[in-house]
């Protein structure tokens, strides 16, 4: 297919204002910031993220930026314009997606997958 699908499950906000008995408690699944985390999550699903920085501008206005493992980086290249797209859409929300840098047990495999390209004429990826 040319087409990328995402699924992103459906999940519930509940305000801090809403009406409850005074015995309730609001779940913390259920707070803004951390529905937006696990739509992010949702949305870049093979990946792991392994980083995020906010930076707040003079104007008050967030910059996010996260940070994918760079394993992954072969699978999700191509997918990050739309990735980015998708979150602002839901959440109105605008990100930068980046890869970190590799650690050294990264940069093992990273080159062991290489040698192994290399090695393997059939293989496409």
């Amino acid at each position: 297919f040319s087409w990328s699908v995402v699924v992103v499950a459906n999940r519930t906000i509940v305000s801090k204002r809403a009406k409850h008995h005074a015995s309730q408690m609001r779940p913390r699944s259920r707070n803004l910031t951390q529905v937006h985390a696990t739509t992010l999550e949702d949305i870049v699903y093979p990946a792991t993220i392994t980083g995020k920085n906010t930076r707040c501008t003079l104007d008050g206005k967030k910059q996010i930026k996260i940070y994918l493992d760079p394993l992954d980086r072969e699978k999700m290249e191509r997918k990050i314009d739309a990735m980015s797209c998708i979150y602002c859409k839901l959440t109105t929300h605008t990100i930068g997606i980046d890869f970190s840098k590799p650690n050294t047990f990264q940069k093992k495999v990273l080159e062991n997958r290489k040698a192994w390209r290399s090695r393997c004429r059939w293989c496409e990826w």
